[in-house]
């Protein structure tokens, strides 16, 4: 899990838990963490990946990104238009991870501190959910997991602005 932030000091294992939502979305087909054996160039292993095949006879991996909206490095794109860090952090995954699993299909999931979510990843969400309606019978999975998705993003936004009060309290002293 790689978060895009501006404070060096925020703990993502304070965040992880939009993996695992992820993983517990895909948890009719198996999955696991952190696969061993499977890296990129850089040694780093992506978040998850299914142990069937998820298309086309590929097994899916994925990579969850939360890159903040109002970064430095991002705020001339979001200042334009809304989705655009999301969807550099997909680039910027798949430039990582695209050749390193030729054996796989990957997938960048990416979004945003605010919420605006890479094509990609919308895209994603939409089929799961359509999966998880046709097993359950209900039709608002994707209003489910969408509110779920903002619930997450409240608390990872929580996490960040105390981290950060405490950073500058523990400067001024």
């Amino acid at each position: 899990m790689y978060f895009l932030r501006t404070s060096k000091h925020i703990d993502p294992s304070k965040l992880g838990e939009f993996d695992g939502a992820l993983r517990t979305a895909l948890s009719s087909i198996c999955n696991v963490q952190e696969p061993s054996g499977i890296s990129a160039h850089d040694g780093r292993r992506p978040d998850g990946c299914t142990l069937i095949p998820w298309r086309a006879g590929r097994c899916l991996a994925w990579d969850v990104t939360v890159p903040g909206t109002l970064a430095e490095r991002y705020v001339n794109l979001t200042s334009k238009e809304c989705g655009l860090a999301a969807a550099r952090a997909a680039d910027e995954k798949m430039k990582k991870y695209g050749n390193a699993l030729p054996s796989m299909e990957f997938l960048p999931i990416c979004i945003e501190v605010l919420g605006p979510m890479d094509p990609n990843t919308l895209k994603f969400l939409k089929e799961i959910c359509k999966m998880i309606s046709v097993r359950s019978g209900d039709s608002r999975e994707l209003f489910f997991a969408t509110n779920h998705i903002s619930c997450l993003l409240q608390r990872f936004l929580r996490v960040c602005v105390l981290e950060n009060i405490q950073l500058n309290a523990d400067m001024c002293n």
